[in-house]
Parts: C-alpha cells; sequence; structure tokens
C-alpha cells in the first residue's frame, strides 16, 4: 500500500519541480542522469512504503536527499559552464547564477519548511547583488558558508529535523532521541568543517552507525509494549468472561448465545490464567520486569501520555485487582465481577481520549503537513 499521495506530495514535490527546472533548461550529462534516478528512486519509495514514517526513514537512511542535492548542484554548475562561461564572462556567469537561485526558492514555495529553506539562499543572492565580482562572490560564499544552499546541507538538515518532528508527534521517544544524536553529529560535521558544510560520506557513515547502535534498543521497546499490552489483555478478557452479560455479547462471538460462543468463553476463563503466567515469565526472563514494574515503566508512561492506552482509569485499576486471582483453577470475586458489570453498563470501560492527538501534537502536524492535512485527516472539528 503507498503512502498517502498528499503526505508524498509534500516531501517529494521540491524535488520534482528542481529536476524540471534543470530539464526545461535542457540539462543533460551524468549529474542529470543521477537527479533522474535519484527521483525515481523516491517516487518507487512512495510507492513501496505503507506510512509515512517508514517512506521519511529510508529517503534518509538511503542518503536520496544528499544524492539528489549534489546530483542538482552539479547539474547547474555544468549548465553555468557550458553555456555561459565562453559567451558573457564573470559577469553572465554571477547574473545566471543569481536567477537559478531565485528559480530555486520559487520552486520551495508550498515546502513545509519553507522559511527555513529560503533563508541561505536569499543571502546568496543578497551577496551576489552587493556589486562584488563572480570570483569575490565565489571566494565570499564559502568563507562564510553560504554555499551550503548549493550543496543541499540544508534541505539535509531539514529532513532530520522533519523526522525528529515526526517522531515527536507519534510520541516515540526512542526515534526521536536517534534523530537528536544524528542531528548532533551532522552539525559537529558542519562545525568542524571550514566551509560549514558536513561531508556527505562521513555523516552517511555517521548516521549509519547511530541507526545501528538504535536499532535493538527500538525493537526492545516495542517489544516490552507488546508483552505487558498483552498480559493486560489476558487479564481483562478473563474477567470479562465471568460478567453476566458475556454470552450476549457479540465481543465473544458472530453468533450471540451459540454453542460456539460458550466454548469461547470456557476457553478464556481456563487457559488466559496459564497463558498470563508463560507470557509473565517471558517478561522476567528477557527482561528483568515483573507485572508491578508494568505500570511506572517508561513504556507504560509515554503509551498512556501518547492516549495509545484503550482501558480507562478506571478499567485500569479493576484489571490491577484482577490480576491477583487470576490463577490457573481460580475465579474472580464476586465484587470484582459486579463492579466490570456496573463499567461496562454505563460504558466507562474505554478512555475517553483514546487514540486522539492532543493540541500539542496538532502543533506538530500542522508544522509539518500543513493544516489543511489536518483537516483533511482529523477533521476541523477534531
Amino acid at each position: 500500500m503507498a503512502v498517502d499521495k498528499a503526505m508524498a506530495d509534500a516531501i517529494l514535490d521540491t524535488y520534482r519541480n528542481m529536476y524540471r527546472e534543470m530539464e526545461e533548461k535542457g540539462a543533460a550529462g551524468e549529474s542529470f542522469q543521477r537527479m533522474g534516478e535519484t527521483l525515481s528512486n523516491m517516487e518507487n519509495l512512495a510507492q513501496e512504503c505503507s506510512d509515512i514514517a517508514s517512506f521519511s526513514a529510508k529517503l534518509t537512511t538511503e542518503n536520496l536527499f544528499i544524492e539528489f542535492s549534489n546530483a542538482y548542484s552539479e547539474t547547474m554548475a555544468d549548465l553555468m559552464k557550458g553555456e555561459y562561461s565562453a559567451d558573457g564572462g564573470d559577469e553572465l556567469l554571477l547574473e545566471k547564477t543569481l536567477e537559478s537561485y531565485e528559480s530555486s526558492i520559487k520552486n520551495l514555495k508550498g515546502h513545509p519548511n519553507y522559511e527555513q529553506l529560503k533563508a541561505p539562499i536569499e543571502d546568496l543572492i543578497e551577496l551576489g547583488k552587493s556589486g562584488i565580482s563572480y570570483p569575490v562572490f565565489l571566494r565570499t560564499a564559502e568563507e562564510k558558508g553560504l554555499n551550503k544552499a548549493m550543496e543541499g546541507d540544508i534541505v539535509v538538515r531539514g529532513a532530520i529535523i522533519s523526522l525528529k518532528i515526526f517522531a515527536e508527534f507519534m510520541h516515540l521517544p526512542m526515534e526521536v532521541e536517534k534523530q537528536q544524536n544524528i542531528l548532533e553529529v551532522h552539525d559537529e560535521l558542519v562545525a568542524r568543517s571550514p566551509f560549514k558544510v558536513a561531508d556527505s560520506f562521513e555523516f552517511g557513515l555517521e548516521r549509519q552507525r547511530i541507526e545501528w547502535e538504535y536499532e535493538p534498543l527500538i525493537n526492545r521497546w516495542y517489544m516490552v509494549i507488546r508483552l505487558w499490552a498483552k498480559m493486560l489483555e489476558n487479564v481483562y478478557d478473563w474477567l470479562d468472561s465471568y460478567c453476566s452479560f458475556a454470552p450476549h455479547d457479540d465481543r465473544w462471538a458472530d453468533m450471540r448465545g451459540s454453542a460456539y460462543t460458550m466454548r469461547n468463553i470456557k476457553r478464556t476463563q481456563e487457559c488466559n490464567p496459564g497463558i498470563l503466567k508463560a507470557r509473565e515469565k517471558i517478561f522476567q526472563d528477557y527482561f528483568q520486569m515483573s507485572w508491578d514494574d508494568i505500570f511506572n515503566h517508561e513504556t507504560f508512561q509515554n503509551e498512556y501520555a501518547a492516549n495509545r492506552l484503550w482501558y480507562s482509569d478506571e478499567t485500569l485499576e479493576l484489571i490491577k485487582l484482577a490480576y491477583n486471582h487470576c490463577k490457573p483453577f481460580n475465579k474472580p470475586d464476586k465484587d470484582l465481577i459486579h463492579q466490570a458489570e456496573v463499567i461496562y453498563s454505563q460504558k466507562r470501560y474505554k478512555r475517553p481520549d483514546a487514540f486522539k492527538h492532543s493540541a500539542e501534537d496538532k502543533e506538530k502536524f500542522i508544522t509539518l503537513f500543513g493544516e489543511d492535512k489536518w483537516n483533511e485527516m482529523f477533521g476541523k472539528g477534531y
């Protein structure tokens, strides 16, 4: 399943416009061919990936932002050398360079990070119009690091920041931490460079090292969540199966009151305590955690804050009480069954804001994709 088209377009339109600009100017040669191949790889990833997070991550980890930007810079330089050097000298070269920068700003319109991306390009244009010669312009741009707009470094940095903001929006702290480390490495390389541009090869190696370092940590994070979520579900379903509404509730089977429903309920009553104990052992053996550790653990606190817990606070407290009874060959206390029936009858079992985004989340999403996209996906009244 492809990435949502509007989200993919928000990322790819900038690069499509840059390619179209070179195409319209009659660009040819190896660097322009690399631009086309890189853009094609980007387009293919948008079709192959199922969500914007994996799409953005692959664009970055496969170095496509940097490859395209470098190819664009080389293509533009080749155009200027081939078409203008012999005819008009330095004055015409400077004029055409500034025209290219102004065209780049136009192409960036609509990009989520438009203001950030256009600032260094405007600085270059201002420098070029200050009355200096073309050689002095080139030297000054390098000395001040302004040529990083040509190198595409600002685009790379903007992409890392976008990934970090998206991870914050999704409440993925390990991903946020990873992107922050990548950003710090990038900025350190920029600071060390005489031209204030991160060396693409060195940055690629450092970024890959960080990716490898965090992959097992991120996998562990998700496995911890998966285990305790299943343990909560075991206890909740076990208590639920003893409630008077169970044989008549379609959560247990497609056919209410059928023999299949009763077998399903019986199996839950008999098997869930044993399944719970098996999962507890795995929890302890692999993560050195017990049932009591769940509710104070950073994974639980994060999922709670992100509104990704389905159970209401009242239901969670009931699950904690029911856990002490959820043992093989045991039944829940009658008071617990009664509390569960009351909570269910009054529809207080589900968290009211479950899987809803906060005002802060909304702001982060709009920063990346714009308010129109927010309204399209979540509705104006969200």
